[in-house]
């Protein structure tokens, strides 16, 4: 409950900063924020609508399919009064939301709702019921509240990511030349599970010039000697995600491998180094993409991203967006090269924001600074 309470309270400060009534939850990822729980069937049955709303006078109710109601109440934190249910084949979930909004007195009020995210068709029930009502876009007011981590986010990812290094370190020390992608990726799953993890999510294990694509899943692509060996390792467990990258080679690197890599390693530290409280992330980038395309190399669209209930979010460091980066913060720092036709090399690790500076979630136990090797025959 103490959660629910310190998010609630988040929702109502976003509410007086946007200048809304209410707060209209609705994306799978911000309803496993707001309630604590994941509904899984919210993604694979798109009209399973789940739906949560918080106004400055009334405390949260949420709105679910009746099949995830014992669910949403063993898992989430929301109190079982809050919650109403629906028969998803005679009843309208959005129907029964724009009932509270106008028990909770919002027919005349602004109200925030996730605009990238709502059907046409709820659209249009809001439009024809709540005819005086303002609905303002909120997607910017969610991705501000998800920004800095609260503790037990904090506590999570931190969990999580302390063990996926060892699972890709542990896979590259089990495979030799000779064997696939997808035997590495079968190691891989393995080790996954045995730290806990909940779910994979795209497989990236690509070898030799496949390497060179930025999320191939694996093949049965034979690694052979002087391939270039890419794993990016992203998944979930207890809903937060885990993002660390290593690229390897099969027997030992020729000078070309570690002149390469070696600049990869800079730009990877140096931006991390850059990382504190109040550093603008735009200058972040503009430092690395200076020292990068100095060497002949082509970043791509950005080297860092915020990591937490999605993959990717705020904040990013890429040339498009300026955040001023605050204590509690977790990102991935990820930079880059990318040689077409030929193999990609890439180091990722995730960071968390601290009072002075950043903190290292992964890249703690193994040294990244040297090529991995994948044992010849």
């Amino acid at each position: 409950m103490d959660n629910m309470k310190v998010i609630t309270e988040l929702q109502r400060t976003m509410l007086k900063e946007h200048n809304l009534d209410a707060l209209v939850t609705m994306t799978p990822e911000n309803i496993t924020y707001v309630t604590g729980v994941q509904i899984p069937t919210q993604i694979t049955v798109r009209s399973r609508e789940v739906i949560h709303i918080v106004t400055m006078e009334r405390d949260p109710e949420v709105i679910i399919v009746n099949i995830e109601e014992p669910l949403i109440k063993m898992e989430g934190w929301m109190p079982k009064e809050s919650i109403t249910s629906y028969n998803e084949f005679t009843q309208s979930p959005i129907l029964l939301s724009i009932e509270k909004l106008k028990e909770f007195g919002m027919e005349n009020k602004r109200i925030g709702m996730e605009l990238s995210y709502l059907p046409v068709t709820d659209m249009e029930k809001i439009k024809k019921e709540l005819p005086h009502a303002q609905i303002v876009n909120a997607d910017a007011v969610y991705e501000e509240m998800r920004l800095v981590k609260m503790q037990f986010e904090i506590d999570r990812i931190t969990e999580f990511g302390a063990g996926i290094e060892d699972v890709i370190y542990t896979a590259f020390d089990t495979v030799r030349e000779g064997m696939t992608e997808k035997d590495l990726y079968n190691v891989l799953v393995k080790g996954f599970n045995a730290i806990g993890g909940d779910k994979m999510s795209v497989p990236m294990v690509a070898s030799g010039e496949r390497s060179c694509l930025l999320n191939g899943a694996p093949t049965d692509r034979v690694m052979k000697k002087g391939d270039i060996v890419r794993v990016d390792m992203m998944g979930i467990k207890n809903n937060y995600y885990c993002d660390c990258c290593r690229t390897a080679v099969v027997g030992e690197p020729e000078e070309r491998h570690i002149n390469i890599y070696s600049k990869v390693v800079k730009a990877h530290d140096n931006t991390i180094q850059r990382l504190r409280p109040g550093v603008s992330t735009k200058n972040v980038y503009d430092e690395f993409l200076k020292e990068f395309t100095g060497w002949g190399f082509e970043p791509i669209a950005f080297v860092g991203h915020g990591l937490g209930l999605t993959l990717h979010e705020e904040p990013y460091i890429n040339p498009y967006k300026d955040t001023v980066l605050k204590k509690n913060m977790v990102l991935c720092v990820e930079p880059i090269h990318i040689i077409d036709g030929v193999c990609g090399y890439q180091l990722e690790n995730e960071v968390l924001i601290t009072e002075d500076g950043c903190r290292m979630i992964t890249g703690t136990k193994h040294s990244y600074d040297r090529l991995p090797v994948i044992k010849v025959k």
